[in-house]
């Protein structure tokens, strides 16, 4: 299985995920700041965010794989012929 998000979503994923950060998690000031701030690079369209959007698909894909290697090889295949 293959997943790919595209930058507007990989754009809506990054400030759910740092809203819930700035707003729940104990952290300092600057912190927050550097959140907020880091928010503020990753504008739509820039490089910063087709980097990111790159960056998660690639980690999402991994690990997504991982799991389904994992689940075959439990089950007594062979995780290879599986991949290909």
């Amino acid at each position: 299985m293959i997943v790919l998000l595209e930058e507007p979503e990989a754009w809506s994923l990054m400030m759910l995920v740092s809203a819930v950060a700035v707003d729940n998690a104990e952290l300092s000031e600057e912190g927050r700041e550097a959140i907020r701030q880091w928010r503020g690079e990753l504008r739509e369209g820039s490089d910063a965010l087709a980097q990111l959007t790159d960056d998660i698909n690639v980690a999402m894909n991994q690990h997504i794989d991982s799991k389904f290697v994992r689940r075959v090889k439990s089950r007594g295949k062979r995780a290879e012929t599986l991949k290909r």
